[in-house]
């Protein structure tokens, strides 16, 4: 069985939702894992707490990758709920040129099925694969004009991607996104997604939205079961229990597995304690919790009339 190499990205308070992300892909596979963690500062106690997780799996290794993201990205442009280490994903093929086809995930995601069925997907000559589908043909059109994309492009996420490391060292894809920045500096405004979409601009291989599963999917491809659940906006299992779906707000879908996942980390009780000072503490929280509560009322109202 072939291992599959899976880079996580993390600064220090991200620290764990890295173990809560592992041990939702190793709950879910017979495959050997081979994590490589995109370290842009946890300190030695929090890689301590990730790898206690040895004590409940024997299918992975770890390693933790420390990058330096002022050094690489100063200047690069930051949207205010993101940081620079957004971008650490760029130097996966510079971190680990010997390998070849390798797995991104970001860590608000919550694993559900086998990692190694998105793994086994081929690229078919691509360089890149991500999700997109029909139903996001309006996602981030203030992208389209501003860096001057096709007219058919298609915006894909980037909290999942499958990556040819040897075609991204051929073809100088780290080389290109850093000039792509560098053309339209003050213009990202979504950062290291931005850059991608730009220069992929629909050049990559589509794979399902069952694997990079967001909020706007669960309104607009409900039928869909999805393989990994990206909590890609502000609301988190972590600090809410709803989310917003296109101009609806409804219950945050697979908070629970997030939850059952959590529960097995050395930082459980931490995250339980982020849940409490979050959850209706931030404007935004507190906005979606009035919200949800109104439609709770109303909905009851319309069944006793």
């Amino acid at each position: 069985m072939t291992n599959i190499p899976i880079f996580l990205p993390s600064d220090n308070n991200y620290a764990p939702f890295v173990a809560t992300t592992m041990v939702s892909i190793l709950e879910n596979t017979k495959s050997f894992i081979d994590f490589y963690v995109l370290d842009s500062g946890i300190t030695e106690e929090n890689q301590e707490k990730i790898c206690t997780l040895k004590e409940k799996y024997s299918h992975f290794s770890i390693e933790f990758l420390k990058i330096d993201v002022e050094k690489h990205f100063r200047g690069f442009d930051v949207p205010g709920y993101l940081n620079l280490s957004t971008y650490s994903r760029f130097l996966i093929p510079t971190l680990k040129p010997e390998l070849g086809k390798v797995l991104y995930i970001d860590t608000d995601v919550v694993v559900l099925g086998d990692i190694a069925d998105l793994y086994a997907i081929d690229l078919e000559g691509f360089a890149l694969g991500a999700a997109w589908d029909k139903s996001r043909k309006l996602y981030n059109t203030d992208t389209k004009d501003l860096l001057e994309m096709s007219d058919d492009y298609k915006y894909f996420n980037v909290g999942v991607l499958l990556i040819d490391v040897q075609k991204w060292i051929k073809d100088e894809v780290v080389k290109h996104l850093f000039a792509i920045q560098k053309k339209y500096d003050g213009k990202i405004l979504h950062a290291d997604e931005t850059l991608l979409n730009k220069y992929f601009d629909g050049k990559y291989k589509i794979f399902d939205i069952k694997y990079d599963y967001i909020d706007y999917d669960v309104i607009n491809s409900a039928g869909i079961k999805p393989v990994i659940r990206h909590f890609a906006t502000p609301m988190k299992p972590w600090n809410s229990n709803y989310c917003f779906a296109g101009r609806q707000v409804i219950p945050l879908a697979y908070f629970d597995d997030f939850w059952a996942c959590a529960a097995k980390t050395a930082f459980y009780a931490q995250i339980k304690d982020m849940y409490k000072k979050g959850i209706n503490k931030t404007p935004l929280t507190k906005r979606m919790s009035l919200i949800a509560d109104q439609m709770k009322k109303v909905s009851c109202s319309d069944k006793g009339n």
